[in-house]
């Protein structure tokens, strides 16, 4: 298993490496949009069609990274009143609840996907890309974040390590 969830690390590493990315070239593409406008001349037409997909990427590819980083934002006030015994079961629980939550999603989104290779639908927009291209980055998203919260529940890391200090010296 530590080798799976080593290598599920390295490719949501590259996952993040690639929004990294895609957030330059969004970026680039606003500066160059914006000039264009400015300048008088003729608006590139597919810049905000380009950008809606680069965010919908950014937004899923970085996904899996920042569940492996504990990047997430989390409500701590129920986890700090509790013993620690508590606190371990509750974490637990809430590991197995959010890779069953990614799982049904991206079970959704594969199923979308596939219907959508299956009748060759397309997002008709400034230009026409393929539905399917929408949603493989949730289906990868989705589960590769399942993958890294099961990694949490078999106890290889823990989403709170990150405590510095325990209220209530439990």
């Amino acid at each position: 298993m530590k080798t799976l969830f080593d290598l599920s690390g390295r490719l949501c590493w590259l996952l993040a490496i690639a929004a990294r990315l895609l957030i330059g070239a969004l970026v680039l593409l606003v500066v160059a949009d914006v000039a264009v406008r400015n300048s008088g001349l003729r608006p590139l037409a597919w810049a905000v069609n380009t950008s809606e997909f680069f965010l919908l990427y950014i937004t899923f590819l970085s996904m899996p990274w920042l569940v492996r980083k504990k990047g997430h934002v989390f409500v701590e006030f129920l986890r700090i009143a509790l013993p620690r015994q508590a606190k371990q079961v509750l974490s637990r629980v809430v590991y197995v609840a959010c890779m069953v939550l990614c799982l049904y999603i991206g079970w959704v989104a594969l199923n979308s996907m596939l219907l959508a290779i299956e009748r060759g639908t397309y997002e008709m927009r400034t230009f026409d890309i393929p539905k399917w291209v929408v949603f493989a980055p949730m289906v990868l998203a989705f589960g590769l974040s399942a993958l890294e919260w099961l990694r949490y529940a078999l106890g290889y890391d823990d989403f709170y390590d990150r405590d510095l200090l325990e209220v209530g010296g439990h």
